[in-house]
């Protein structure tokens, strides 16, 4: 919903990467800590089904500046992006923010709007999470419908939310550097990987106290290792503000002119990007090793990874029944739009990989059941909880040794 100026700025925490190549094992590395240090959060359920189940996405930021009324049109593209989550066909993580220049006195407000370095009006800009009134924003541009329509939706995220919804582990984002032959090599050696750990990698058990408590909405049956790809231009118009927002998921990425593949999981998460000659096997394996693993940490902050602006309803369409493969709704209210578009791979950038799965019926739950409790205290449970405490205190220490000591041996799945 559309936030007033003066109800104050709101900050969120975000897990930046910012160490070079060596980053991707320090990242698995905080993780591995963070799973040790926080046990009582610990669950069986993979990673990535449970990032599509439980975590909700980030809300990013947009500023509409203007200069006193906004014309009949204006007003309504204010509207369509101030109706966040009014609808199944719009269900944005975005939160609304309008600027009068000639009204505010805030000067955070202020030093945004002069940071646009533009007399254009109206102006949108959208910025991230943790980046509210930050300078450098992942877009900006004039506030138009077309401008309005590439932030909100886009054929090759569509496509991503689309296998996600479907059941796939991992939707494997290449953006192409324009060189075809760098192109080519990179995805030949992200998919080579990729058919490669579908055979070879395993889920892990479920536990049954974890499927009472309703961590998973499936059946375990239901859960399958399926990874996809799909290229994405640097130069397509429809995906101007998508290629924005995963370039600048890190601080360094939009100066390589190289190839980069971003690994996209849960409800449009991004896990990092890797460049170049990065995308190589031990890399992918370890993010492959992290989706495919049990949630250790449930906690979203404390897990790596950037979610993505996307227009989805998760909720609905992860929970009730619904045909993924046929399409996701198309959002409504916009010219141009209002046609329904196939969901097979969009024409032109999009090039699938992986077997075809078959598409899991997300409706079908394991019944919730309440645990038993006793009214009275069992004798010499104080004792018992430090004994507990005493022995996942020496169990982790020794999984953080082990941990670190197979990601100094660069772990590879054969």
């Amino acid at each position: 919903m559309e936030r007033e100026l003066e109800q104050g700025i709101g900050f969120g925490d975000c897990f930046r990467i910012t160490f070079g190549m060596s980053r991707r094992r320090l990242i698995l590395l905080v993780c591995c800590w963070s799973l040790v240090a926080s046990d009582l959060w610990a669950c069986s359920v993979p990673v990535f089904r449970y990032a599509l189940e439980r975590w909700a996405p980030d809300t990013y930021n947009v500023f509409v500046f203007h200069e006193g009324p906004l014309s009949e049109d204006q007003q309504g593209l204010v509207d369509r992006l101030n109706s966040n989550g009014s609808s199944a066909s719009q269900d944005s993580n975005l939160s609304l923010t309008r600027i009068d220049v000639s009204k505010t006195a805030e000067p955070e407000a202020l030093a945004l709007w002069e940071a646009q370095g533009t007399e254009n009006l109206p102006w949108m800009m959208v910025s991230f999470p943790w980046k509210r009134f930050a300078a450098d924003s992942v877009w900006s541009g004039p506030f138009t419908e077309s401008a309005v329509e590439r932030l909100l939706d886009s054929p090759v995220r569509r496509e991503v939310a689309r296998r996600l919804l479907r059941g796939d582990s991992a939707v494997w984002v290449l953006l192409e550097c324009g060189d075809s032959e760098k192109d080519k090599k990179a995805l030949e050696r992200l998919n080579s990987r990729l058919n490669h750990l579908e055979s070879r990698l395993e889920l892990p058990v479920l536990n049954p106290e974890d499927i009472e408590e309703g961590l998973i909405t499936i059946d375990e049956d239901q859960l399958k290792i399926a990874f996809s790809s799909l290229r994405l231009s640097r130069e397509d118009p429809k995906e101007t503000f998508f290629v924005r927002n995963l370039l600048g998921s890190e601080d360094d990425l939009a100066g390589f002119d190289e190839p980069i593949a971003f690994p996209i999981f849960g409800r449009g998460r991004v896990l990092y990007g890797l460049i170049g000659e990065g995308i190589a096997s031990d890399v992918i394996d370890e993010a492959s090793l992290f989706l495919t693993g049990a949630c250790s940490c449930e906690v979203k902050e404390q897990n790596p990874g950037v979610d993505l602006l996307m227009s989805v309803d998760w909720d609905r369409l992860i929970t009730t029944q619904y045909e993924i493969d046929r399409e996701l709704p198309p959002l409504a209210g916009f010219v141009g739009m209002n046609e329904r578009a196939s969901m097979t791979a969009p024409e032109g950038n999009v090039e699938a990989s992986g077997p075809d799965g078959v598409t899991p019926d997300l409706t079908d739950k394991f019944p919730v059941s309440s645990s038993p409790t006793s009214s009275q205290e069992k004798d010499g449970l104080e004792p018992v909880l430090l004994n507990t405490v005493l022995i996942c205190s020496v169990v982790g220490l020794g999984a953080l040794g082990a941990g670190i000591v197979l990601l100094r041996r660069r772990p590879r799945v054969d």
